[in-house]
């Protein structure tokens, strides 16, 4: 029928009713197909008008009603920002943060905008002591909200030791957004990555309180996963596609400019290894030569100041690997290990005289060299011990000039520590506190040795053990570190200063028990001599702990304190 609209007649003519068969028709035809090849009457009977229940009516209008309410309640909770695309000279961000607004700690009252501004002042100060994360000088707190919000919060993190419930408001901040969307989050909602990495490097370089080393290793582990899955351990041009991937995908989310990446590789290299070698810890980000190729090209460009002496910090650290390596497989000491340790050892004196710069111009160089030099005696008269072989008096000599080198380290690091300026340590990285713990752990073990009776005639080992004058020395470091601790606000150094404290006093007592042992010995010195060679007569295995260095603590009881609260203060 003309005039008529679809929604006014049914949809099939009374003649295909009467046929049982499907009217086709166009939309907007007044007869059908099979009426108009038949050249008969079409007629659409008009469709009877129903309207729908207002029961169900009004039960579709409260349905969407919650759905409204739902939706509203969402997005006030997490409400999502606007995507815009940043630019920057040194890298291209393609996506924006999700739920950024969440770590603007800025827009939620947590730190004003001057106080933040004066903490990234402080942070540039601080990048001297770990240079793998670097701001310009051009770049503002409003260039890092818009472009790196997560590395601003961890700066701010960072820097905020001065005001410890400050610092623990902001790190709520930070665990919260890395749990659930770093860790929890839609692969297509994830944040970048790269900035990702050198947000976790900067909380681990800057973890100093206890609650912080406890979760030291899961960061550590967080951002070595990071560097694996961007590819960041191997050169661009083998960054391909994998097989599980197709096509360069993989590639096309890539952020940061080939520089920030290799600072960040060396970073987490420097992390990881200190740690896994002064803890006695599985390396996961082991030297490759891809590693050192990197610092030697950032060395040679020097885009920054500290980036010259990036080189230096590479193979310092892989030589400390190798050493390190010595002791992996057995703590028994093979019988050309002291001939491996002699070699090293000239071997480290043959590079510190090559360097274009002395060891005591950049802190992270000074505090690896010494470390370098301790480690060699730490290995040679106390990690390892004698092999099961006759007594051997080049053994006794060997071990005797060892002990000689490591009073003379001791000696040039503490004399070096104690000329920095005063709360330095303020800004020193993790790596560098590590480190100096262990110097002066290792340095109190080594004046306990030269106590040995063996060694009460040698003139040279006596002269050094006088001249460090270790129980002054520790009172210094005290003196330093309650300075530093009283600096900063609620105590945030306070931990190292009580294991500082708690060292000196162990010291003080094996060494009071050192000299006694040394006056008793003097006694029956002729009664020993005939015993030693009756042994020797008879092939008796030599002591194998040589200097008598089977101390009742371990190296790892002592640094526990300095590291985090597994075995407290209370056990040195």
């Amino acid at each position: 029928m003309a005039g008529e609209t679809e929604t006014e007649r049914v949809k099939t003519c009374e003649n295909c009713v009467r046929a049982k068969i499907r009217c086709t028709h166009a939309p907007d035809a007044t007869i059908c197909d099979r009426c108009y090849r038949l050249k008969k009457e079409c007629y659409f009977r008009l469709a009877r008008q129903r309207s729908a229940p207002k029961k169900r009516r009004r039960r579709i209008e409260v349905l969407e009603d919650k759905i409204d309410q739902i939706m509203g309640q969402i997005n006030l909770v997490t409400p999502r920002r606007p995507e815009h695309h940043y630019h920057t000279p040194n890298s291209e961000v393609s996506s924006t943060y999700p739920h950024a607004d969440t770590i603007d700690v800025i827009k939620n009252g947590l730190i004003s905008h001057e106080s933040a501004t004066q903490l990234l002042d402080q942070y540039r100060e601080a990048m001297l002591f770990f240079p793998f994360v670097m701001v310009p000088a051009s770049t503002t707190v409003d260039d890092l909200r818009a472009e790196k919000p997560f590395v601003l919060l961890c700066i701010l993190v960072f820097c905020s030791f001065h005001d410890d419930s400050l610092q623990k408001s902001l790190e709520e901040v930070l665990q919260t957004y890395v749990s659930i969307e770093v860790l929890c989050s839609e692969h297509d909602s994830h944040p970048p990555s790269f900035e990702i990495l050198q947000g976790l490097l900067i909380i681990l370089a800057g973890t100093r309180q206890r609650h912080q080393l406890c979760r030291l290793p899961y960061y550590m582990q967080l951002a070595v996963g990071v560097v694996i899955n961007e590819r960041l351990d191997r050169h661009p041009k083998y960054r391909v596609a994998t097989r599980l991937e197709v096509g360069d995908e993989c590639d096309k989310t890539r952020k940061g400019t080939v520089a920030d990446e290799g600072r960040a590789l060396i970073g987490i290299f420097l992390l990881n290894s200190t740690d896994a070698i002064i803890r006695q810890r599985t390396c996961t980000t082991p030297w490759t030569p891809y590693i050192e190729s990197i610092a030697e090209e950032l060395s040679q460009v020097a885009e920054y100041p500290t980036d010259r002496y990036i080189i230096y910090y590479v193979q310092l650290q892989h030589m400390l690997q190798r050493l390190d390596a010595l002791t992996m497989t057995s703590i028994e000491r093979h019988p050309d290990m002291e001939q491996h340790i002699r070699a090293f050892r000239a071997e480290v004196e043959q590079y510190k005289n090559q360097l274009p710069v002395d060891p005591t111009c950049d802190p992270f160089i000074a505090t690896q060299y010494h470390t370098l030099e301790l480690q060699i005696c730490q290995i040679s008269l106390i990690d390892t011990k004698a092999a099961s072989t006759p007594s051997d008096s080049f053994l006794l000599v060997s071990r005797s000039d060892t002990l000689c080198h490591g009073l003379a380290a001791s000696k040039r690091f503490l004399d070096y520590y104690l000329k920095l300026p005063p709360v330095i340590e303020r800004n020193y990285s993790i790596v560098i506190w590590l480190s100096s713990g262990f110097l002066v752990v290792a340095a109190c073990k080594l004046v306990l040795a030269a106590l040995h009776p063996s060694l009460r005639l040698n003139a040279q080992v006596q002269e050094l053990r006088d001249a460090l004058d270790m129980p002054k020395m520790l009172q210094f470091f005290v003196a330093r570190l309650d300075l530093i601790a009283k600096t900063c606000k609620d105590g945030v150094f306070s931990h190292y200063h009580k294991w500082t404290l708690a060292a000196a006093v162990w010291f003080d007592k094996a060494y009071q028990v050192a000299q006694l042992e040394a006056a008793k010995s003097v006694e029956n010195e002729s009664l020993q001599f005939a015993v030693q060679d009756q042994n020797m007569d008879q092939g008796v295995q030599a002591d194998p702990n040589l200097f008598g260095l089977d101390f009742d603590i371990t190296m790892e009881e002592l640094m526990e304190g300095w590291f985090g609260p597994l075995l407290g203060i209370g056990h040195i």
